[in-house]
């Protein structure tokens, strides 16, 4: 064959690579979504990004390790680094990885974005990241990927063969002269798991886990990080990252990011989606209450990072008070919505 698509769906979560990659394999599966709603409840982010100057960082949490390294159970998941592919000459890698493509693997490759032209970073300082490859066309010497393109929009497209290596060739130089870590190269499978119906433990744990601002994920193999608040507690910390952009703090990593508002409007969308799902599967009784609020909750997130998205267009200081207020708005209503949530998902037993 020589050209080769393997079957993807558009990733219900985009906020982060690690989740629209690997969703967009496992959520074209009908089977998956139990799996998936009994998941991605807990929010974590990082606590000292002012004392230390480092990226501010906030996302969903399942533990560790993360989602690209084997933490998706309906992904058989092999990872390599270049030391390991050292021995394949840069005019085979195209070759290689198509062959992994006919035989049914994903390819999520470490390289240097700024060699790719339709990334935010091209042509720009090097940017180690990685690529989501889903198919090939050996006769127009493309790869079919999926990446966030310069407008900070994931989508899919073509890479040629020749910027695919110009990339590798720039991560190799990168790692050699110790500029940056490897951070592997994966290769997933998808294979289907044995019956995965809706955990209504792990749901509760992991909701319980949110209210109290505490995780139980995977810790016996890992000790939370202390620098990391968790659930209701991230809304501290994200006002204090809006508050320290407001005031152009020289502490600050990054001086405004607008995917940590596309996170928090993702989670709610996801808990909003979530009840719908258990009410359609009866797992749980339709509750207006439950139901209405969290729709109430995702629009008003939708639209503080559609707002913010146009401050940062056009600035409007205004918006800076508007965060504080719906901040304290959702930290205020989510546990009232989520007791609710609990107590009907216990009663379901």
């Amino acid at each position: 064959m020589r050209a080769v698509q393997l079957p993807i769906s558009n990733p219900p979560l985009k906020g982060f690579l690690r989740w629209a990659y690997t969703l967009s394999i496992t959520s074209i599966h009908e089977e998956t979504i139990p799996w998936y709603f009994s998941n991605f409840i807990q929010l974590s982010c990082k606590k000292t990004f002012l004392e230390d100057g480092r990226q501010f960082y906030f996302d969903f949490f399942r533990g560790k390790p993360n989602e690209l390294n084997f933490n998706n159970p309906f992904l058989l998941t092999c990872s390599v680094n270049y030391t390991i592919l050292e021995f394949l000459p840069l005019d085979a890698w195209p070759q290689f990885f198509a062959d992994q493509i006919r035989s049914g693997y994903y390819c999520v490759v470490f390289l240097d974005e700024s060699r790719l032209s339709p990334a935010a970073a091209y042509q720009k300082e090097p940017f180690p990241h990685h690529l989501f490859l889903y198919g090939f066309d050996l006769d127009q010497a493309i790869f079919d990927a999926s990446m966030f393109d310069h407008t900070g929009v994931y989508r899919n497209l073509q890479i040629p063969f020749t910027e695919f290596q110009d990339a590798v060739h720039s991560m190799r130089h990168l790692l050699k002269e110790g500029v940056k870590a490897d951070h592997h190269t994966y290769f997933y499978k998808y294979e289907p798991h044995s019956p995965y119906p809706f955990d209504r433990t792990a749901a509760v744990d992991q909701l319980r886990d949110y209210l109290n601002g505490e995780t139980h994920l995977n810790r016996i193999n890992y000790n939370p990080d202390e620098e990391q608040a968790f659930g209701l507690k991230v809304y501290d910390y994200l006002q204090m990252y809006f508050d320290a952009v407001e005031s152009n703090d020289s502490r600050l990593g990054d001086r405004s990011d607008v995917r940590h508002l596309h996170v928090l409007w993702e989670h709610k969308k996801m808990m909003s989606e979530r009840i719908d799902y258990l009410v359609a599967e009866g797992i749980i009784p339709y509750d207006e209450e439950l139901a209405d609020g969290y729709r109430d909750i995702t629009k008003r997130a939708m639209k503080l990072r559609d707002q913010y998205i146009r401050h940062e267009i056009r600035a409007d200081k205004d918006v800076f008070e508007r965060l504080r207020l719906r901040f304290d708005q959702f930290r205020k209503e989510e546990p009232v919505l989520l007791q609710k949530l609990i107590a009907l998902l216990e009663g379901s037993t």
